[in-house]
């Protein structure tokens, strides 16, 4: 059982890491649009990157959610759970304007703007999960 809950925070901790490195790819191109800087845009790259990375993190949603019906006996994770709940639906936001973005390319300037600022308040609600994480893997997985 300890193996099959450990797979959870892993597979999470590799979409957050993916997540970044979209986002990195994606500043690049926030410094072109926004800040006159003349920058290579790794297009496809982000695309890749940022799809495996939001539907990881949506997967990781559901999956979170039935190890902790089926092997934790819905155990106090409250913030964790409510934290993912607030990421759902920039998820979805995140996926359907960046494949709106991709399959429709034209310049446009506020539309990237919030397709950014979305999928960085998901970074940043990430990192609360990666802490609330360690917390409930801490305890109910080492139970310590």
């Amino acid at each position: 059982m300890t193996f099959i809950l450990s797979i959870h925070p892993a597979a999470q901790l590799v979409a957050i890491l993916i997540a970044f490195y979209a986002f990195y790819l994606g500043f690049q191109r926030s410094k072109s649009l926004y800040f006159g800087k003349s920058v290579k845009f790794l297009r496809e790259r982000h695309v890749i990157a940022g799809t495996i990375a939001l539907i990881s993190m949506l997967g990781g949603i559901a999956a979170g959610f039935i190890m902790v019906n089926r092997y934790l006996l819905s155990p106090d994770m409250a913030l964790h759970e409510a934290v993912a709940m607030i990421i759902l639906p920039f998820g979805v936001f995140g996926i359907f304007s960046g494949f709106f973005l991709y399959l429709n390319p034209k310049p446009r300037r506020f539309l990237p703007a919030f397709h950014g600022i979305n999928n960085l308040i998901i970074l940043v609600l990430a990192l609360a999960q990666i802490i609330t994480g360690i917390q409930a893997y801490l305890r109910y997985v080492l139970r310590l």
